[in-house]
């Protein structure tokens, strides 16, 4: 794809991608009208809504894999804050688990732990990996040594 000159001097002159920039600039304009209007109430918490970050456009009933007509479906659209917009998973809503203050999810021991006990990673939504440091440790040792008694390399 070829970024013509125009967009790139706009990028450069707003120091983000000039896409990226005009939808944060139809979210505030969303957000102000419905702020205007008394519609920035959260549909799951019926919280106010209080700044365009938190803001999210949301399906009221899953559309993924059922119905195309259902995304379009204006009827099926709702606002909610960011944190309280789920992804929906065949019907069932899957909700993130609260983590203690200081504390991170370990996907693989299956509780909380500190998150000195993470790696971090800034490509994941909190910023850290998705095991912590002993899990991945013990799996890494646990893969080698099933390598070794295979007779495979360990590299």
């Amino acid at each position: 794809m070829i970024i013509d000159s125009s967009s790139k001097r706009k990028s450069k002159f707003l120091g983000m991608p000039h896409g990226t920039a005009v939808g944060r600039l139809r979210k505030k304009v969303l957000f102000h009208f419905l702020k205007k209007y008394n519609e920035n109430v959260c549909v799951r918490c019926e919280k106010e809504i209080e700044t365009a970050d938190e803001l999210s456009i949301e399906h009221i009933k899953p559309w993924e894999g059922r119905d195309p007509e259902l995304f379009w479906d204006m009827n099926n659209i709702a606002f909610s804050h960011m944190k309280c917009n789920v992804p929906h998973f065949q019907g069932a809503v899957k909700l993130r688990k609260e983590a203690p203050e200081g504390m991170a999810w370990c996907r693989g021991h299956k509780c909380f732990e500190p998150i000195d006990n993470f790696w971090k990673d800034e490509n994941r939504w909190n910023g850290l990996r998705k095991c912590c440091k002993e899990f991945s440790s013990d799996n890494r040792n646990s893969w080698r040594e099933y390598r070794r008694e295979k007779g495979l390399s360990v590299t």
